[in-house]
């Protein structure tokens, strides 16, 4: 009789008969804690640019909405002479001048909008200055 036969044949790939896995059941029974993602959470419940981050502002570390601290690196690569950019400050500006507080910023979509079209823009330019 060969090794193949032998149904206690223990080795390489053969795990004896009594440890292995038995079907339909679990290798790790306890297993991984359930996810909490169908709890909502206080983040998916704000708009994305109105969720607020820890910036660094004169040397000192502060909390701002994520849409100031975009306005405020889109001023910064403005004053760099980026003219695409102050276009873009000026008009997220003008949008807001003739509006009530309540309504002063634009729609959140309307706004991210604006700001990936300028940041494909600035991308393009980019990856074509480094093509020459």
């Amino acid at each position: 009789m060969s090794r193949e036969d032998d149904p206690q044949a223990v080795g390489y790939k053969k795990p004896p008969e009594k440890t292995r896995f038995q079907k339909g059941q679990s290798g790790n029974p306890s297993g991984r804690r359930k996810s909490t993602s169908n709890i909502t959470r206080k983040e998916d419940e704000e708009p994305f640019l109105s969720q607020k981050v820890r910036a660094k502002r004169a040397g000192k570390e502060i909390w701002m909405t994520k849409r100031d601290v975009a306005r405020e690196r889109l001023f910064a690569i403005a004053m760099e002479g980026n003219v695409p950019a102050f276009a873009l400050l000026f008009k997220l500006d003008m949008a807001n001048d003739n509006k009530t507080e309540a309504e002063r910023s634009m729609s959140e979509a309307a706004e991210e909008a604006l700001i990936q079209r300028f940041l494909a823009r600035k991308r393009s330019a980019v990856m074509g200055a480094g093509n020459d």
